[in-house]
């Protein structure tokens, strides 16, 4: 009876060992996510703040366009005077 008690005795530790090692594997994961949700927040605010970045430089691209289409413009129509200017001398 001894050596049957002492058997069940080492197989209740060796269950409780793998409970344990179980508890601190699940803490662990636990922990990785509670961090993860925590940076989550971070990264859609720097998110945001390269997109709102991005949206303005194109703005800007897109104004500077068009005002080199409007020089473009003008600077075609000022030629058209002068050649228009030299044709009549």
């Amino acid at each position: 009876q001894l050596a049957e008690a002492r058997g069940q005795l080492r197989a209740a530790e060796e269950a409780l060992a793998a409970k344990q090692e179980l508890i601190d594997k699940l803490k662990a994961q636990a922990e990785e996510q509670r961090a993860t949700l925590e940076t989550i927040p971070v990264l859609q605010a720097q998110a945001d703040i390269y997109k709102a970045d991005f949206a303005a430089e194109r703005a800007a691209r897109e104004q500077l366009h068009a005002q080199r289409e409007a020089l473009q413009e003008a600077l075609a129509q000022l030629r058209a005077r002068l050649e228009d200017e030299a044709a009549t001398r």
